[in-house]
């Protein structure tokens, strides 16, 4: 049973840290997606399309912005299963994982 707990434990540890690290490489890729600037002026001399490259780049920062913020949610919410799990670890056998 220990043995169990402990490769649960060490599963959570590893998944914690894949999507903090998920989290943190899609925090630094957002930045390409900010700014009213789609990167071309009027390609062929059509507004329209530049209008329409803007419309999805900005929906696309939207829904980067909300898998941010879910990202972080999850990433916040293992940790505190982490640390409860550490801490009934503790109790439960009067010493602190390495």
């Amino acid at each position: 049973m220990a043995d169990e707990v402990q490769v649960f434990y060490t599963e959570l540890i590893t998944e914690t840290s894949a999507v903090n690290d998920s989290t943190t490489a899609l925090l630094g890729t957002v930045g390409y997606l900010q700014g009213d600037d789609v990167g071309v002026e009027n390609p062929a001399h059509r507004p329209s399309l530049r209008l329409e490259m803007h419309r999805r780049f900005v929906a696309l920062h939207g829904a980067v912005e909300g898998l941010i913020s879910d990202a972080t949610d999850i990433a916040v919410r293992l940790q505190a299963i982490s640390d409860r799990h550490s801490e009934l670890d503790v109790e439960l056998t009067g010493r602190e994982q390495p």
